[in-house]
This record gives C-alpha cells, structure tokens and sequence, in this order.
C-alpha cells in the first residue's frame, strides 16, 4: 500500500490537504493491525515539511508500526503547474521553492536514525 503522509504537524497538514492528520494516522494504524505492508511517500516541501522536529515526530510514529517497508522523501516540484493553468486555477505553491539536495538528504537521514529505511 502507497501512504502520503503530507505532514506531522496537524496544522500544516490541515492547511496543505483540508483533512485532518488523526484520519492518516488512523489508517496507518489500522494498516499496520491488518498486517498490510504500507510504503510511505513524504514530499518535502521548503517552508511545510522540512520542520525538523515534525520530521522526527512522523520518523517516531512510523517507527513504532511493524509495516512501514519504506519512506520515500520525494522534493517538491512544479511539474503541475501548467495542469493548474490550464483549469484557470492559482497554484497555492506558486512562490514555494524547490529544494535543494542537501535538506532532502537530511530528512531522509532523519528517517533512518529511526531505523528506517529512507530513499
């Protein structure tokens, strides 16, 4: 099973998907009870995701699921844009740069000091 978790923070998940984080976790929960192997994917996006410590909170609680075979940190990109314009929708990340190598090595660094492996 494919899992995004956009964020562990419940604010900025609220603000990014409309949802409600505790809805995610719950359903990992429950993939995790049915024995489902689950890889995550967590884009990082500069400025949303890459708050250190929401890194670690979600690296905690994927941790402690017996299913998770592997995190994927996929940087933010814009490749959508044009599908955005095309709709004659505004892109709400219009403004939001990509990031650089660096910090989408470090998160996934601080997967793995979890103990999980992170690509």
């Amino acid at each position: 099973m494919l899992l995004d978790i956009k964020s562990f923070d419940a604010g900025t998940y609220r603000r990014l998907t409309g949802g409600v984080l505790a809805s995610t976790l719950g359903f990992a929960t429950r993939l995790e009870a049915l024995g489902v192997p689950v890889r995550i994917r967590y884009v990082l996006v500069p400025g949303w995701t890459d708050d250190p410590s929401a890194v670690d909170g979600l690296g905690r609680f994927l941790a402690g699921l017996g299913n998770v075979d592997q995190v994927d940190v996929l940087p933010f990109h814009k490749l959508g844009v044009h599908k955005y314009e095309g709709l004659g929708i505004e892109f709400p990340l219009r403004d939001t740069p990509v990031p650089d190598p660096e910090p989408t090595e470090r998160v996934r660094e601080q997967f793995r000091e979890h103990g999980l492996r992170a690509i």
